[in-house]
């Protein structure tokens, strides 16, 4: 029985994404071409090769009852939903345009007669279905790996959609039209091109896109943070007088309010104009001429190739702002440059590789990918959220963003070779780091997905960490980084993980706890500024009050001592100045303050500082540190889980905490001391 057969697509199924590439086979030899019919959209067709067909699909809110007829009049018909996801962290999609722009893209005469032109009006509708092509990709390896079929939302307005040719008021993609201050010979200058080797300012060009997002103002200065943006430059050129590619830049990242991705249009031209042209746009084997464009990297000696090149460097931008890293496959790597066989089940001939490539049909295992590591990333990042997810408590949705107001994972090196991840939002992802890539990695699913849902502490040994590494990357058994990511968390990195474990613990006899053997924690701030100050001892079990010296950032910590656990310190008067004082003392340990109080100073006594207080049977837990260069501000923890506030600046730096792992006590502080406190650590074990 011939029949057709639809593989990622069920009836009555929901999906998360507004375009989507259904696969199939049709067994009947003679079958060509397939159609599919949606009673609200123009029909669109594909080819059929050796059985297997790819159809991208343009979904609308609701049902969607979709019609695969072949041209041998086999047909099935599947209704899914198509279900709009959360828009709470939604990329805005924008086109840079230099003050006095032509409003042009380059592209070659040839192109230029068939399409009718190159003016900025193509460009966004280019643009647009570009964008709807990376969210079907995205979708689909979603789905393939078994987070269903969701992907990262563009924002969108209700206005004439031209992704038809014949258009229609429905849902679209917004792009903003960003106006910049520098003209197009500025946007041009060859100083600002990243391609140029000489170039004085090669990364200049985000530094312009930040600029002229913030001066756009609305929601980049909204103060919901961060924003997120995915930024074109118009007026890329190719300049064949000095070979170089101009006003054009591939790069990806940002700050605490904007994250960014930028490129250039200098392949704006191979890309369609209508979802009805996508596959005669990803088989155009017509060869690029560099008299009139740019051939981007050698990789785009044809037209299809421009498309799969540029347009998969700008996905490759967006993982960068979606906060992937490069990766040792995928899209994060270059794989993109076989992007096109994600939509099509036969290859056009390549000039990057001589051949007619893959032969039909293009199987899943032949296709450009994100990586794993990147698409768990993407189902707990706030780009991806959809209804069903707070429905799965293990998700932990709320805010999900990196916030700077969450402290990233800890690391803490325990007996035995063994380490203790805590975070106080869940892990989600270890990553085993060689060569700068992860080449392993352990992940913990939400409940709702058959995992155990983000973690909060977790225990590995180093042997258990090493007989994860890949066979080829055995050398490494001895020095490999361990980086852990928390929900809604920055990550969190150490270098040399083996190193690291044998250089953490110390005897603290010389610090007058005999036969104690204490574990530092890592040390937070710059491990090269200021000087060792070593390890100021202290039973944290005993400190009944903290003085803590501040101003613009952290001076000094005095922890005071009770004589017993059930007494509290007389903690010596508060004095009151509007600004920290000039004159800065040396580290050391004090002489008792009053007949009943010890107390040990880490860092340098100012006359502006404040005093925590614990209650009776109340003691020292930890801190939250917020650092980055140096510390910024610290928060101090009590056994009973009260917190004080932030001294120094609450705002700076990334937040961090120091608390030693369950059932073991503080056993001092250890550092790097300038003008202020530029390092600090925890140093911990068991009486």
């Amino acid at each position: 029985m011939k029949e057709l057969v639809i593989y990622n697509l069920n009836d009555n199924s929901e999906v998360f994404s507004p375009c989507i590439v259904v696969h199939g086979k049709c067994s009947a030899g003679n079958t060509s071409s397939i159609q599919v019919q949606h009673p609200q959209l123009p029909p669109l067709n594909y080819a059929i090769n050796d059985g297997g067909f790819k159809c991208v699909v343009l979904l609308l809110p609701g049902a969607n009852r979709l019609t695969f007829i072949t041209n041998t009049n086999i047909s099935k018909t599947v209704t899914c939903t198509y279900s709009a996801m959360l828009q709470d962290a939604p990329i805005h999609l924008c086109l840079l345009v230099g003050r006095d722009s032509p409003l042009q893209y380059d592209s070659p005469q040839s192109q230029i007669r068939r399409e009718g032109g190159n003016n900025i009006d193509m460009a966004i509708r280019k643009l647009r279905l570009g964008a709807r092509l990376m969210q079907a990709f995205t979708a689909e390896q979603m789905l393939r790996n078994g987070f269903g079929p969701r992907t990262f939302q563009f924002v969108e307005e209700y206005e004439v959609d031209t992704t038809f040719r014949r258009s229609e008021l429905r849902n679209r993609i917004k792009v903003h039209i960003l106006p910049c201050d520098k003209t197009a010979a500025q946007l041009r200058d060859p100083n600002l091109a990243q391609q140029n080797p000489k170039a004085s300012d090669a990364g200049g060009l985000f530094g312009i896109a930040m600029d002229a997002l913030r001066r756009y103002g609305g929601p980049f200065t909204s103060g919901a943070k961060p924003v997120q943006a995915a930024v074109m430059f118009l007026d890329t050129h190719w300049d064949r007088k000095i070979n170089l590619l101009t006003a054009h830049a591939a790069l990806g990242g940002g700050d605490d309010s904007i994250k960014l991705a930028i490129f250039g249009s200098h392949g704006l031209f191979s890309w369609p104009l209508y979802i009805e042209d996508v596959p005669a746009y990803l088989t155009d084997d017509t060869r690029t001429s560099t008299d009139e464009v740019a051939n981007d990297a050698n990789e785009c000696g044809t037209h299809w190739e421009t498309l799969v090149v540029t347009l998969g460097a700008f996905m490759h931008e967006i993982g960068h702002l979606l906060g992937s890293p490069h990766r040792e496959n995928g899209v994060m790597l270059r794989d993109y440059v076989t992007l096109n066989r994600s939509f099509l089940t036969r290859e056009a001939f390549s000039v990057r590789t001589n051949s007619t490539g893959a032969k039909p049909p293009i199987l899943p295992r032949e296709e450009c990918t994100w990586n794993r590591i990147d698409l768990l990333k993407f189902l707990y990042h706030a780009s991806f959220t959809t209804p069903q997810d707070f429905y799965d408590p293990s998700f932990m949705r709320p805010g999900r963003l990196n916030n700077p107001n969450t402290a990233s994972p800890i690391l803490l090196p325990l007996p035995n070779e063994c380490i203790c991840l805590k975070s106080e939002t869940g892990i989600f992802c270890i990553e085993l780091v060689c060569d700068d890539l992860a080449r392993a990695h352990i992940e913990y699913l939400p409940q709702s997905l058959g995992g155990t849902g983000p973690q909060k502490e977790i225990i590995l040994s180093l042997d258990e960490l090493r007989s994860r590494l890949p066979p080829d990357f055995a050398k490494f058994r001895n020095s490999f980084k361990l980086r852990a990511i928390a929900v809604n968390s920055g990550e969190e990195e150490w270098s040399d993980l083996p190193l690291l474990l044998a250089n953490s613990f110390i005897d603290m006899s010389p610090y007058g706890l005999p036969n104690i053997s204490g574990v530092k924690t890592s040390l937070y701030g710059d491990p090269n500024r200021g000087r060792d100050v070593g390890v100021i001892p202290f039973d944290g079990r005993k400190v009944g009050a903290v003085r803590v010296y501040f101003g613009a950032a952290l001076d000094g910590i005095r922890v005071y001592m009770s004589r017993n656990e059930k007494s509290t310190p007389s903690v010596p008067p508060r004095t009151y100045m509007g600004k920290i004082t000039e004159a800065l003392q040396s580290v050391r340990i004090d002489h008792p303050t009053n007949a009943n109080n010890t107390s040990s100073l880490f860092g340098n006594e100012t006359n502006n500082f404040a005093d925590v207080v614990f209650e009776p049977g109340e003691y020292l837990a930890g801190f939250n540190v917020r650092s980055g260069a140096w510390i910024d501000a610290v928060q101090v923890i009590s056994s009973t889980g009260r917190l004080s506030q932030y001294f120094g600046n609450a705002n700076g730096g990334g937040k961090h905490q120091l608390l030693p792992p369950h059932n073991q006590q503080i056993l001092g502080l250890y550092g790097r001391l300038g003008q202020w406190v530029d390092g600090i650590g925890l140093v911990y074990g068991s009486f």
